[in-house]
Parts: structure tokens; C-alpha cells; sequence
């Protein structure tokens, strides 16, 4: 059963978590936007933070996505995010449904989702994902340190080059940590990584997701300008809804 109450007050707990951080680090809250991660969570959920006036959402899960798109698309200005990895079996439901893809993390997904969006005549945004923490449980890039390996910059060119892929920033999953301070590095890192694709690579990278349920007033101190929130938005996952 669904307490929207509780959804409410959990909004609004968060709004103003996110708020005091863009305020620390000398921006505008607006500046930051609250992505809300509904992955094993039913159509009622997605409705109920319509309803609240949440827009913008992240789903891990293509097929489960496909199940409830409904829900989604009850409002028109609702940004609907892949945020998870994506097998290039379910690449069309991508292609097909969501808004933007926010964990692009290799070059073959890359290519096959330029043909998709080719043969559908659509530009699709997306981040590039960075796995900073070099986690090997962990999709995207890996990067060891600070230095940025050849093998991303490579594969960046090329993907800059795929006509129907807007690359408009980076994402990150950095190590699960109950202290969020312990992930500042990796939110630095990050921003530097931008600003060097941006300085040298002939990017324009405006948008960092990083920051989740944990860490995200430390994400958001350090340049994010999506949080992707879940737990502390709606609950504990329930993989039984997982499909």
C-alpha cells in the first residue's frame, strides 16, 4: 500500500536537503534537478509523484519500464531516464520509450543505440557513464586515479562522432558509502573529468548525474545538477515487482 503522505513529506525533506546544498556551493537550487529512481516500484508509485509534481524519473529496468509506461506518460513533460545497464538485447525498448539514456558505458551499446535511433530518425540524449570507483561489479569506464585512460578518450571521439547521440554530460555510480563525504573525491574527479572533455575534446558537457539517496548533498556541494534518489524518496526496493 502506497502512504502518499509519506511520499510527500520525503519530497519535501529532500527539496530542501537539495536546496541548503546548491546554497552551500554558491548556486541556485533550480539549478539542480530531482531525478526520481522508481525501479521495482508499481504504476501507482509513478503516480503518485505525478501527482506530487515530480517530472523527472530513472528506470533500471527496460522491461519493467515497458509494463508501466502508461503511468509515465500520463503527464507531457515527464523526462523519463535509462539509468541502468543496458544488454544490448533490450536496446530497442531504449530506443523506443525513454527520454534519455544516462548509462551509456561502452562503445558497443554506443553503436547499436546509433542505429536504432538512426532507423527511427531521433537524436537520443546521453551521459557518458564513468566508473570512477573501478569497481568490477560496476558498468561504464573504469578509471583508475585521477588520470583519464586512453581507451575512454578513444572511444569518446567516436561516439561524439554518432549523429544520433548527444552526449550532454557524464554519470557516475561511485561506492555504496553510509557517509557521503567518503564520495567527494569521486564527485570532484568527475567534475574535472567534464571539464577537461570540455576544455580539450571539443565537448560541451552540461550535465553531471551523480549523488543518490546517500551521498547526494555532497554530490550536489560538488557540481551535480541531477540526483538520482530512490530509497529516501519512495522506499526500499522490492525486487518481487522486478521483471
Amino acid at each position: 500500500m502506497i502512504d502518499t503522505s509519506v511520499i510527500l513529506d520525503n519530497i519535501k525533506t529532500i527539496q530542501n536537503k537539495m536546496s541548503a546544498a546548491a546554497v552551500r556551493s554558491g548556486r541556485n537550487a533550480s539549478d539542480v534537478q530531482l531525478m526520481a529512481v522508481t525501479k521495482t516500484k508499481p504504476a501507482e508509485v509513478v503516480s503518485c509523484l505525478l501527482e506530487a509534481g515530480i517530472r523527472c524519473f530513472g528506470e533500471n529496468y527496460p522491461d519493467e519500464t515497458a509494463g508501466k509506461i502508461d503511468a509515465f506518460r500520463a503527464q507531457p513533460d515527464v523526462r523519463l531516464a535509462m539509468i541502468g545497464h543496458l544488454q544490448s538485447r533490450k536496446a530497442k525498448i531504449v530506443a523506443d520509450l525513454f527520454d534519455e539514456f544516462q548509462s551509456l558505458d561502452r562503445l558497443e551499446i554506443a553503436e547499436k543505440m546509433e542505429t536504432l535511433c538512426a532507423e527511427r530518425n531521433r537524436v537520443l540524449p546521453v551521459l557518458i557513464e564513468c566508473n570512477v570507483g573501478d569497481e568490477a561489479s560496476k558498468s561504464g569506464w573504469h578509471f583508475e586515479g585521477a588520470s583519464i585512460p586512453d581507451e575512454f578518450l578513444s572511444d569518446f571521439e567516436k561516439i561524439q562522432k554518432m549523429p544520433h547521440l548527444d552526449i550532454r554530460g557524464l554519470m557516475i555510480l561511485p561506492p555504496y558509502a553510509e557517509d557521503g563525504e567518503l564520495n567527494r573525491k569521486y564527485f570532484i574527479q568527475t567534475r574535472n573529468i567534464a571539464a577537461y572533455l570540455n576544455e580539450h575534446c571539443g565537448a560541451h558537457l552540461t550535465e553531471l548525474s551523480m549523488g543518490t539517496s546517500s551521498d547526494y548533498p555532497a554530490a550536489i556541494e560538488e557540481g551535480a545538477t541531477i540526483v538520482r534518489i530512490g530509497t529516501a524518496l519512495v522506499g526500499p526496493r522490492d525486487y518481487k515487482n522486478k521483471v
